[in-house]
């Protein structure tokens, strides 16, 4: 239980932060890179100037990829997956450049083993932080008008921007949240093990895309809740230790997961036009009756 939640704490906070992207009608690539840059800046840093000063650090940059990755879509109406390419490979080079091509280490590996101690016996602090930070955004888009602008600039962002609504301010602002998620993940991660490694990790990001279309959220936006994402994001869990511990590959577990996202994938519509067509004979049962009344 303690490996699962470690594992689906993690997964549920990056793949909350990519919902909200795909929520908006946009896609965000560029995590596959934030996720190890951010590690690899703070554990560089925290040898030197300090862990806090390396988690800064990291934060600060992840929200600058976020920003740019908002701002380029926004203003100049570029799709957000030729944006979020070009941020990809540009972190994943940067990382390389921070790394020096090497596996960095942190010779100090207290605060990792405390990252990780038992609270309460399946809880522990990083997987703490990732579980407020996940009720945080759930409440922001389920209680305030940040989500009511998020939902309506996925739907029909020219109909929002008629209305009034800041969709320049809301695009930005979801980049932003989808980085800095990711980005904490991938410091907390690296503190953890005490180490970061330059690349990228486009495992991670495809469970994550995996987590939000099984909760519920539509490629092309307007539609889905987090609080699907976080249930899909436990089942990819509970899936992956449960094959773990029966000591199936990683590439049979991944394997499993894309045949669950094809089978959603292609369930999705027949189950859209059943639901349609259920509700339209019920409301025309109902206007039958309430006819019949009169």
């Amino acid at each position: 239980m303690f490996a699962l939640v470690q594992s689906f704490s993690t997964l549920a906070l990056v793949a909350c932060g990519l919902a909200v992207v795909m929520i908006a009608g946009e896609f965000d690539l560029s995590i596959a890179g934030v996720l190890p840059l951010a590690g690899l800046i703070t554990v560089k840093l925290g040898q030197s100037a300090g862990i806090p000063v390396g988690i800064i650090a990291a934060l600060i940059v992840s929200a600058l990829i976020g920003a740019l990755n908002g701002y380029l879509t926004w203003r100049f109406s570029v799709p957000s997956l030729a944006v979020t390419v070009g941020t990809l490979v540009a972190t994943t080079g940067l990382s390389y450049w921070v790394a020096g091509g090497d596996v960095v280490t942190m010779p100090n590996y207290q605060f990792g083993l405390w990252l990780d101690n038992a609270v309460a016996g399946v809880l522990s602090p990083r997987s703490i932080v990732a579980l407020v930070l996940i009720v945080l955004i759930l409440v922001l888009m389920n209680r305030t008008w940040f989500g009511v602008t998020v939902r309506a600039v996925g739907s029909d962002i020219n109909r929002a921007r008629f209305s009034g609504l800041p969709t320049g301010r809301a695009l930005i602002s979801v980049f932003v949240i989808s980085a800095v998620f990711t980005g904490i993940a991938g410091s907390l991660q690296a503190l953890s093990l005490a180490a970061g490694q330059p690349g990228n990790s486009l495992n991670f990001l495809l469970q994550a895309v995996t987590a939000a279309i099984i909760g519920g959220v539509a490629l092309t936006g307007g539609k889905g809740r987090l609080g699907g994402v976080v249930s899909g994001a436990l089942l990819l869990a509970v899936l992956s230790n449960a094959m773990s511990y029966h000591g199936a590959a990683t590439a049979a577990i991944q394997l499993v997961s894309g045949v669950i996202l094809l089978a959603i994938l292609l369930l999705d519509v027949p189950l859209d036009r059943l639901v349609g067509r259920a509700l339209e004979r019920v409301s025309t049962t109902i206007e039958k009756d309430d006819h019949v009344l009169v």
